[in-house]
């Protein structure tokens, strides 16, 4: 896969840890920070798929009514 830069600006507390947390796992830094941002988007779409569910169980049957009259 295709890798692209981004730089980001951290306050220098933070920018140690990252390094911490990425040398604890014996992976570059890039890598952990990556591994952070998938993992928050995989969260995201669970979220946004079990409220999408939700939102069907609940109001399916008066949208299916509504394109049926349509």
């Amino acid at each position: 896969m295709a890798k692209t830069q981004v730089n980001l600006r951290l306050e220098e507390a933070t920018a140690e840890m990252a390094k911490q947390a990425a040398e604890t796992r014996h992976i570059p830094v890039n890598e952990y920070v990556e591994q952070l941002i998938r993992a928050d988007n995989e969260l995201f779409r669970e979220k946004f798929l079990a409220a999408s569910q939700e939102f069907l169980d609940t109001y399916g049957d008066l949208i299916d009514e509504i394109e049926e009259a349509a």
